[in-house]
This record gives C-alpha cells, sequence and structure tokens, in this order.
C-alpha cells in the first residue's frame, strides 16, 4: 500500500515528454512542488496512484511479475542521492514516487 499523501495532493499526466504522471504536492508554504516520475515507455509492476487524485491511467502497463519487482527494488532501492541518502526513502522524490506507486 502507498503511503500517505499530503491533503490535495494531485497527479497529472503530461502531455508531452516522457514521463507518466506529475505529483503537483503542495507544501505547509501553500505552494506546489511538481515532481516528474515515471518513463511511459516502460512497463511497471502496478499502477497504484489513486483513481481519485488523477492516477490510474497507466493500468494498461501493468505487469504483476513479482521476479521484475524484486529486481527492480533490488537495484533502485540501493541508489544514494547526492547527500548519502537512501533515494527511496527521501519523500517526494522521482524515486520514492516510482518504488512506492508504481513498483
Amino acid at each position: 500500500m502507498p503511503p500517505r499523501l499530503p491533503q490535495k495532493t494531485k497527479f497529472e499526466v503530461p502531455a508531452t515528454g516522457k514521463h507518466k504522471y506529475v505529483a503537483l504536492v503542495p507544501s505547509r508554504e501553500g505552494k506546489i512542488t511538481r515532481v516528474r516520475f515515471g518513463h511511459r515507455d516502460y512497463q511497471q509492476y502496478r499502477d497504484q496512484v489513486p483513481s481519485r487524485m488523477g492516477g490510474g491511467k497507466w493500468k494498461h502497463m501493468d505487469h504483476r511479475d513479482e521476479n521484475r519487482r524484486r529486481a527492480y527494488r533490488r537495484r533502485h532501492g540501493a541508489q544514494r542521492c547526492a547527500n548519502g541518502e537512501l533515494c527511496y526513502q527521501r519523500r517526494y522524490t522521482p524515486a520514492w514516487f516510482s518504488y512506492y506507486f508504481l513498483w
């Protein structure tokens, strides 16, 4: 199950470009952070972006293959950001959204 998101978070499918989704994450100061994630040309384990938030548009590319999911999570779960943190654990980054909402 994907982690909880701030209220009023929305997802859009960009009209152009290579990304599957753009997450619009509001901050406490009222600013909106745009996070692009997922690649249009590739399958994912399961599109878990909530439809009530604008998701579910890429369900036709779900493969549901546990071995591919494990391989993805092993590969991407070990990547570190510039500050040394595991990228998938740093909230509201492309790696975080992909790891929890597509894989």
